[in-house]
């Protein structure tokens, strides 16, 4: 069980009688890894992740946090292993400054004063705000306020960190810059778990394995070159490919011979030969 973040079994769930949003789901996350689940809005994703944070009750199934059953007596304390960071950054800002917000989990688990700022400082340097800590959060861009939120959750030391479609409300630079820092939070600390429950395509194919939702099941998995081979299921669900499975695809039916090419960098350097 030490390797298994988070094991659901027969899980469902829904908002009205006789109307499961989540349908008898069962699937096993693995400790230590950067997880995607994907699928339409509607798919149920996150829904899931609510019922993973405990925010809903399950219907039917039990969900399991590192070996514990999530129940109405522990969800407290499973929570204190959980940090989520929610779509709309301007809704996660209860501080009047950027030290102030970052501080406020520290002060619910009573970390002692003399503490904080050492911790404050430490994870505003991990997520690049460290020259913004007096900044009031109105003032800051969508990315950065993400990346506030990002290290409000990382100054509680959690082991396991949930993206609700973190990225949906930035502009390109501000996904990229989401993307870029889950990668790099990621590097930094290979025993956290981060599990991102998204549309954005671009994100997925940066993570480990990839859970693909619709109709509130899991219909396939796999790593991310196993998930997009299966481009004509996806579109059905309507869901397209990354950038790079796209160009990939069309040199192909070029007649090109681009099979062992793995990344973006791989099929340039093809072609600049």
């Amino acid at each position: 069980m030490d390797n298994i973040a988070i094991k659901i079994d027969h899980l469902s769930f829904g908002y009205e009688k006789n109307v499961d949003v989540i349908n008898d789901i069962s699937l096993s996350i693995p400790a230590s890894k950067y997880i995607s689940i994907i699928g339409h809005n509607g798919s149920g994703k996150s829904t899931l992740a609510k019922l993973i944070l405990g925010l809903l009750e399950a219907k039917e199934g039990t969900i399991e946090i590192f070996g514990k059953e999530l129940n109405a007596d522990n969800v407290a304390d499973i929570r204190k292993d959980l940090g989520i960071v929610f779509q709309n950054p301007d809704n996660q800002f209860v501080g009047a400054t950027v030290a102030d917000d970052i501080a406020f989990g520290l002060e619910n688990r009573q970390v002692p004063h003399e503490d904080m700022q050492a911790i404050i400082e430490e994870v505003a340097t991990k997520v690049h705000m460290e020259d913004f800590l007096s900044k009031e959060p109105v003032n800051l861009s969508g990315g950065q306020k993400q990346r506030v939120a990002i290290a409000g959750v990382l100054a509680m030391n959690p082991k396991i960190i949930v993206f609700d479609e973190a990225t949906a409300m930035l502009d390109p630079r501000g996904k990229r810059e989401i993307r870029e820092l889950i990668v790099k939070m990621k590097d930094a600390n290979p025993e956290l778990t981060l599990i991102s429950i998204t549309h954005d395509i671009e994100e997925a194919n940066l993570s480990d394995l990839i859970y693909v939702m619709n109709e509130g099941k899991i219909i396939f998995s796999g790593t991310p070159e196993e998930v997009f081979a299966n481009r004509a299921e996806l579109e059905k669900i309507r869901l397209d490919l990354p950038f790079f499975y796209k160009f990939k695809a069309a040199l192909l039916e070029q007649g090109l011979p681009v099979e062992s090419c793995h990344d973006l960098t791989s099929l340039v350097s093809y072609l600049c030969q």
